[in-house]
């Protein structure tokens, strides 16, 4: 039986990002995807390709919500930008009512929400709690669980915690290579243990939808079955070797190659799983 992923996310126009890149990880993962469209982000050339982003209205993003849902049965549920607080709220009622994993990359941006401060408690009481995985990136995960800015491996396990204890079932941190150091980290935390994931950073190159890429590829590993620490190993390695073929293009921010795990992986690619480590409550 095929798996089916649904993404709510913003559509990034250079295809790096955003449910375009949600689209192409699910087919890596043998996947059906669909997507429902919360916002379009486009580039001005005239401005050092400064992003533009041009929200959906909430009314339309429920429409094609309830569309979906009542098309397909989904093996697995994943959102990023949200385009508005409406929206946010929409989907977390349909989530309550479907009880399906979900894969919650909390894009701390949103139309009439004003701050990504204002933005936490908005996501804290309606969307964190239902996630079955929460996927923040150093600035979100800081701006989730109250704390100053994350620069070690001890903060986002600190993080971590923080946004387990808001109801996420797994909180994945995404370090990535913002960390110093030659490796590129990420961490699992279950509520009890830390698995932590190294790489090695293979160049310097800024890469659009890492952070996307990895959160759509823990929702198809799970909808086609693997567990949480599959999938998100897996993630791990699918987005680490589509930044090592990332392409560059005229923004000064290069693409990851969604494919690259199969058509054109990198011997530089090791991905390391450390032993999980129990963390005292």
């Amino acid at each position: 039986m095929t798996a089916k992923v649904l993404t709510i996310a913003g559509s990034d126009v250079s295809g790096g990002a955003g449910l375009e890149a949600d689209l192409k990880m699910f087919e890596e993962y043998g996947a059906f995807g669909t997507a429902v469209v919360t916002c379009i982000v486009t580039f001005d050339p005239n401005e050092s390709y400064s992003h533009v982003l041009e929200f959906i209205a909430p009314e339309v993003v429920t429409r094609q919500l309830e569309s979906t849902l009542s098309v397909h049965e989904f093996d697995a549920i994943k959102s990023g930008m949200l385009g508005s607080v409406d929206s946010a709220l929409v989907l977390a009622e349909k989530l309550r009512s479907n009880e399906l994993p979900y894969v919650f990359d909390p894009v701390l941006v949103c139309k009439g929400a004003g701050t990504m401060v204002d933005l936490k408690d908005l996501f804290v009481e309606n969307l964190v709690p239902l996630a079955t995985v929460i996927t923040p990136n150093l600035e979100e995960a800081a701006t989730l669980a109250g704390l100053d800015p994350i620069d070690s491996v001890e903060g986002m396990i600190e993080a971590a915690r923080i946004i387990h204890a808001q109801g996420a079932q797994n909180v994945v941190v995404k370090g990535g290579a913002r960390l110093a150091g030659d490796d590129a980290i990420d961490i699992l935390f279950d509520g009890e243990t830390v698995t932590t994931l190294h790489s090695p950073k293979v160049h310097e190159k800024l890469v659009n939808g890492a952070g996307c890429s990895f959160a759509s590829s823990i929702a198809a590993g799970i909808a086609t079955g693997m567990s949480i620490r599959e999938a998100v190993v897996a993630a791990k390695e699918q987005v680490a070797h589509g930044i090592a073929a990332c392409l560059d293009n005229a923004t000064g921010v290069a693409s990851l190659f969604h494919p690259a795990a199969r058509t054109a992986p990198s011997s530089e690619v090791v991905v390391t799983v450390d032993e999980p480590l129990r963390i005292a409550r």
